[in-house]
Formats: structure tokens, sequence, C-alpha cells
């Protein structure tokens, strides 16, 4: 059963919380602008993109993925579903954060912008996937409970 938009929005919060700030966190990191001055606004943006990503069907792909190759509540399954989930969330947010950190904090070109896209998405990639995997169980366990469903 597909979760509510209020379930939905619930889960979010909590499940992107970490992941935003990993997110953040590497992506300044490797651009070599970790402070707390581009911390912030980089890492709201994250938040709030990762929230309405959530929105997008992408858990839904990543479900019919991993039905094919596993069963449902194992961990082979959960594994193939976030290997799809996070590959989403990355690409997306490389492109949106990237762009952020190239042209607009940055003043680059769009030869740096390439350039930090494909250099970023692995050492994203990696994190977000690891802590998806940690955290979605938390994360969908608190959100039933505040949410009663």
């Amino acid at each position: 059963m597909p979760k509510s938009k209020k379930l939905t929005a619930v889960y979010a919060l909590i499940m992107d919380l970490p992941l935003s700030i990993v997110v953040t966190m590497v992506a300044l990191a490797l651009g070599g602008n970790l402070t707390m001055e581009r911390f912030i606004p980089s890492f709201c943006l994250a938040y709030v993109l990762t929230f309405f990503i959530n929105f997008l069907p992408v858990g839904m792909i990543g479900f019919k993925f991993a039905s094919k190759y596993a069963e449902d509540n194992t961990f082979k399954f959960g594994l193939l579903a976030n290997v799809v989930v996070a590959f989403f969330f990355v690409v997306i947010l490389d492109l949106v954060m990237t762009a952020f950190g190239v042209f607009i904090a940055g003043n680059g070109t769009m030869n740096d912008y390439l350039f930090a896209v494909v250099a970023g998405f692995i050492p994203c990639y990696i994190p977000t996937l690891i802590i998806a995997m940690i955290w979605y169980p938390v994360a969908d366990k608190a959100s039933r409970a505040i949410c009663h469903e």
C-alpha cells in the first residue's frame, strides 16, 4: 500500500536530515568550501530538495527493481531498493547542489560544473547508500508511529 502524503512528509523530514547533512558536507569538502558560511545555505537547499524528491515515484521504482531480484524484507531486497533510490537522490542532488555551488556561490564555468558533477557523484553516492541502509528502518518506524499508520 502506498504511503499517504502525511506519512511521506513525516518520513522525509526524518530520513532526509542525515542524508542532507552528509551529502552537503561531502560536496563542500570536495570543493574545498566546507565552512559554516557555505554549509548552512547548502544544507537548507539539500534538505528542501530531498523533501520534495520523496514525492517522486523513486521508492516505487526501487521497490519494483528489488522485487525482480530478491524476496521482500531481506537484506538483499533492501540493498537493491536502496541502490536505486539512492541513485535518484544523488543524481538530482548532485546536479542541483553542484549548480548552486559552482554558478551561484563560486562564479564557475560550465566546464567546472560538469567536472564537479562527475567528480562528486561517487563520493556522495556511497555515504548516501550507507545512510539509507542504516537509517531507513528507523525513519520508517518513527514516521509510522508519529502518523499512526
